[in-house]
C-alpha cells in the first residue's frame, strides 16, 4: 500500500512540512457534522514541530481538511509516542455565535450564509455561491452558536456543508454539497448495493434507539399563564397509548416583535419540529474499499442489504470511517435511518430535489 502524505500548514495556510510515516490515521467524515481525525506517530522533533495545536492537516486526495484540537505526547522505556486528534474545518464555525437577532425567511443556504455574514469573520473564510436548490424555511436565532445552528439546517435539509482548504489562494472555503441518488429506483445514475450477494460488505453493526423518542410538543412562546402563546405538534393519530411520548418546549427566547400572531405561531411551530423525533437506527459495515470515491461517497444514497438479518433499505451514507494501520485499510461507512426525514415530513417542507427517503 503507497504511503500516504500528510501536508501540514499553520493558521495562515502556510506550508510547515510533509508527514508520511505514522503507527495508524484514523479519518472520518460526516455528512452533517464536522468530521474528526486522529493521528499515531512516533514523537520525533520534526513530528512535534509539525503536529502543533490548530495547525492544518491536508490528506493528499482528500476534500476535508484536519485542524490538530488536542496533542499527547507518551513516554515509555521503549519509545515516545504522539497522538494528534482533531476536527475538520468546518468545526472553526463552533468559535463563533451570532451577536444579534436575525429573523429570516428564505431557502435552508440563504438561511446559512445569512449566519456566516452576521458572525465575527475570519478573514481568510469565502462562502461559495451554491446552485443546489433548497426548501424555504422561517427562523429566528438569537446568541446562538454558529455551527450548532448550520448543522440543525443541514439535517433539515438532507444538505451537506463544509469548509475545505484552497491552499493556492490562502483560503478557507465554506460549501454546501449533496450526495448522489445511486438506488435502484432511479435511472439517472449508475446503481450502488451493499449487501452479502455482491461480497462487498464484511462485518455489520445495526443499532435501533428510541431514548430521543417525541412525537408530541407542547410549544411555549412570550406571555404568562393563560396570557402564553402556545402552539401544539401533535404526531400521534394511529399510535397505542405507550407509544406516545411528550415534550415541553420553552421557547420564550422567540419574541414576537412585529409578527402577526399567526406569524409567531408558525415560528415557534418550526422551532418545536426540532425537538420531534423518531427511533433513531443505523448500520454499519466494513465494506470492499476500492469502490469508495469510485462508486459510491459520503452523502450518496445507496440500497443496503444485509440478506442473513432481513434487512433491505434506501439509505444515505452520512460517515465514512477510514482507518490507515500498516499496510491495511479498512472503509466503514454509517446509514442512517435518520431523524432528518421526520424533521422535513412535520416542517411540511416541499422537496425541490429528487431524493430518496
Amino acid at each position: 500500500m503507497a504511503n500516504t502524505e500528510l501536508h501540514i500548514y499553520d493558521k495562515d495556510l502556510k506550508f510547515q512540512g510533509v508527514a508520511d510515516v505514522f503507527s495508524s490515521l484514523r479519518w472520518r467524515r460526516k455528512y452533517f457534522d464536522a468530521g474528526e481525525f486522529e493521528i499515531h506517530l512516533q514523537a520525533t522533533v520534526k513530528n512535534i514541530i509539525l503536529f502543533r495545536k490548530n495547525n492544518i492537516v491536508v490528506r493528499e486526495g482528500c476534500t476535508e481538511a484536519g485542524l490538530i484540537k488536542s496533542v499527547e505526547l507518551v513516554e515509555t522505556k521503549q519509545s515516545t509516542t504522539l497522538t494528534v486528534k482533531g476536527r475538520f474545518l468546518s468545526h472553526l464555525l463552533y468559535r463563533r455565535i451570532i451577536q444579534s437577532r436575525i429573523n429570516f425567511t428564505g431557502t435552508v443556504t440563504n438561511g446559512m450564509r445569512r449566519l456566516l455574514s452576521e458572525m465575527t469573520p475570519f478573514n481568510s473564510l469565502e462562502v461559495e455561491n451554491t446552485t443546489i436548490p433548497s426548501e424555504t424555511i422561517s427562523f429566528q436565532c438569537t446568541y446562538r452558536n454558529v455551527y450548532n445552528f448550520i448543522n440543525r439546517l443541514s439535517l433539515a435539509s438532507n444538505i451537506g456543508f463544509r469548509v475545505v482548504a484552497d491552499i493556492q489562494n490562502k483560503k478557507l472555503i465554506f460549501q454546501n454539497f449533496v450526495g448522489i441518488n445511486r438506488t435502484r429506483k432511479q435511472k439517472e445514475n449508475p446503481f450502488y448495493e451493499f449487501s452479502e450477494e455482491y461480497s462487498n460488505i464484511e462485518q455489520a453493526n445495526y443499532l435501533t434507539d428510541n431514548r430521543t423518542l417525541c412525537n408530541y410538543a407542547l410549544v411555549g412562546g412570550e406571555g404568562e399563564g393563560s396570557a402564553r402563546v402556545l402552539v401544539i405538534i401533535n404526531n400521534t393519530a394511529g399510535l397505542h397509548d405507550f407509544d406516545i411520548v411528550e415534550r415541553f418546549v420553552d421557547a420564550k427566547m422567540i419574541t414576537q416583535g412585529e409578527l402577526t400572531l399567526a406569524q409567531y405561531r408558525e415560528l415557534l411551530r418550526e422551532h418545536g419540529n426540532d425537538f420531534i423525533q423518531e427511533i433513531t437506527k443505523s448500520i454499519n459495515y466494513d465494506v470492499y474499499t476500492d469502490d469508495y470515491k469510485t462508486k459510491w461517497d459520503l452523502g450518496d444514497i445507496v440500497t443496503v442489504k444485509k440478506e442473513s438479518w432481513g434487512i433491505e433499505e434506501d439509505l444515505r451514507v452520512t460517515e465514512v470511517e477510514e482507518v490507515i494501520e500498516g499496510n491495511t485499510r479498512r472503509i466503514t461507512p454509517t446509514f442512517r435511518y435518520s431523524i432528518v426525514w421526520t424533521i422535513n415530513r412535520w416542517w411540511g417542507l416541499k422537496k425541490s430535489r429528487k431524493e430518496a427517503s
